[in-house]
C-alpha cells in the first residue's frame, strides 16, 4: 500500500474516531427523561433503595435510602428516638428541583432537599453517561462528606 493511500485511510480512521467518541459522549435532558431505580451508592449499603425521576419538563426529584433504616418503636414519625433519627438522617436523602445537562455535568438546582444545607444550591454530577439502560455519575462532594462517590442507576421498565 502506498504512503498517500495509508495517510488517506489513517485520516478516516481518526475522524470517525473522533465523531464516534463526540456521539457517545454527548447527551441531552431529554435522555434522561423517565424513572431510574438505584444499582449502586456506596453510601447506602450493598443494596440501596432509590428512584430518580426527571421529567420532560425539566423538572427532578431523588430519593435514596439503605435498605435496613430502623422502624420508629413509637410508631410515630415525630416521636423518635435520638438513635433512630440519627441512623435514618444519615441513611436517607431525598431532594427535588430542575435539572439539565451540560456536557459531560448533570447539573441539579435543589429547591428543596431532606439535608437541608442543598437547599437553593446547584449540584453538580461529574462524569455523567448513559448507556443504553444504565445512567452512571460522580457526585463530587456527597451529602456525607467523604470521597467522591459513583452512582449507577437503571432505567425502570
Amino acid at each position: 500500500m502506498d504512503k498517500h493511500r495509508i495517510l488517506c485511510i489513517s485520516a478516516v480512521t481518526a475522524l470517525g474516531l473522533a465523531l464516534y467518541s463526540s456521539c457517545a459522549a454527548a447527551q441531552s435532558a431529554k435522555d434522561v427523561v423517565g424513572t431510574w431505580t438505584i444499582v449502586s451508592a456506596d453510601a447506602f449499603g450493598p443494596t440501596p433503595k432509590g428512584v430518580l425521576i426527571f421529567d420532560a419538563n425539566g423538572r427532578y426529584s431523588l430519593m435514596l435510602m439503605r435498605p435496613d433504616l430502623p422502624k420508629y418503636a413509637s410508631n410515630n414519625r415525630t416521636k423518635g428516638t435520638a438513635e433512630e433519627y440519627k441512623a435514618i438522617g444519615g441513611g436517607s436523602i431525598s431532594y427535588f428541583g430542575t435539572y439539565s445537562v451540560s456536557g459531560t455535568d448533570l447539573v441539579l438546582r435543589v429547591e428543596y432537599s431532606s439535608f437541608p444545607n442543598w437547599n437553593g444550591t446547584e449540584q453538580r454530577r461529574t462524569k455523567f453517561a448513559l448507556a443504553g439502560d444504565e445512567l452512571k455519575y460522580t457526585n463530587t462532594a456527597p451529602s456525607v462528606g467523604g470521597d467522591a462517590a459513583v452512582l449507577v442507576w437503571k432505567r425502570a421498565k
